[in-house]
């Protein structure tokens, strides 16, 4: 057998193993490739998390002080923060409002940490947030437009709401042949929509009279009685 021959059968051999190491490299590229948007998506959930978390302390500070009877911090008797929380729209079915809020944020970090199923948990997220996020602009609304006051804490947990819905947004799943974002969105809104709507019917008085708005007359004889300093004397017989 010549050498060329030998030359020839040794480089056919070689070849598998220049072809394994080829595979192994490539597939090192593509782990490789994966994972920084693996630790991105990890540490926006991270981040989410911590974010609900610093609105349950919050918010619970809110409804702690409301059922203690306690002053709020940074909110004087009679001010901006004080007529908000005290008007009708502090409460919702004889509960405080920031309540609801404190179960928002709890459900939201809930969802995020105990589900496992990737898609399942951005959308619980995604919703609760949302919904969360259009109370919290209806109540702003409210307080700007009907009570004319702002409320500090109000506005914290707005703003911690329109974080956590931007980054749940852009943390939604962007290649699932299963899911289409636009048509879930539309969804989610409808849903929103509707709570928000039933919600505000409720403050309008349409379930519950009680719930609604103030007699003018009757809300100016209190008024007056309170300015004249009138004393109600009654008797049991």
């Amino acid at each position: 057998m010549s050498k060329k021959t030998k030359k020839q059968k040794s480089t056919l051999k070689k070849k598998p193993a220049k072809e394994k190491s080829g595979f192994r490299a490539k597939q090192a590229t593509l782990d490789k490739t994966k994972r920084p948007a693996d630790n991105t998506g990890h540490q926006l959930s991270m981040i989410l998390t911590g974010l609900a978390v610093v609105g349950m302390i919050l918010t619970g500070y809110l409804v702690l002080s409301s059922w203690l009877s306690q002053p709020i911090l940074y909110c004087e008797d009679g001010g901006a923060c004080d007529l908000v929380q005290k008007s009708r729209w502090g409460k919702f079915l004889g509960v405080p409002t920031s309540l609801l809020g404190f179960l928002t944020y709890l459900s939201i970090a809930h969802a995020n940490l105990r589900t496992r199923n990737r898609l399942k948990r951005w959308k619980l997220v995604w919703t609760i947030s949302l919904i969360g996020l259009g109370y919290s602009i209806y109540l702003q609304t409210i307080s700007l437009i009907v009570i004319e006051s702002t409320c500090i804490y109000c506005l914290a947990s707005l703003l911690i709401l329109t974080a956590i819905f931007a980054l749940a947004t852009y943390n939604r799943p962007k290649k699932r042949s299963n899911f289409n974002f636009l048509n879930w969105a539309k969804q989610a809104c409808v849903i929103t929509i509707v709570i928000i709507g039933g919600m505000h019917l409720h403050y309008s008085g349409v379930f519950s009279p009680a719930a609604g708005p103030e007699d003018p007359f009757l809300k100016g004889l209190a008024q007056h009685l309170t300015q004249e300093k009138a004393v109600f004397y009654g008797a049991v017989w």
